[in-house]
């Protein structure tokens, strides 16, 4: 019978470490277009109905996360 621990293990890696990267990415998203907090819990919680919203709306990229001009 074989092991399936390493199999098991990688599940729950991408089960945890997935949903982590997403949200920081829906964040960032979401901060590179000048936009707040709340439009960043909608990409994360309805992103069928924010990212297109993002594409076609007016808004515009600021940058890699909104950096500060220096």
């Amino acid at each position: 019978m074989q092991n399936r621990w390493p199999t098991r293990m990688v599940v729950l890696l991408l089960l945890i470490c997935f949903p982590i990267f997403y949200i920081i990415l829906s964040i960032d998203l979401a901060k590179s277009f000048g936009k707040g907090g709340g439009f960043a819990v909608g990409l994360i919680l309805l992103s069928i109905i924010f990212f297109p919203i993002l594409a076609f709306g007016s808004a515009t990229y600021q940058g890699p996360a909104a950096a500060p001009k220096v």
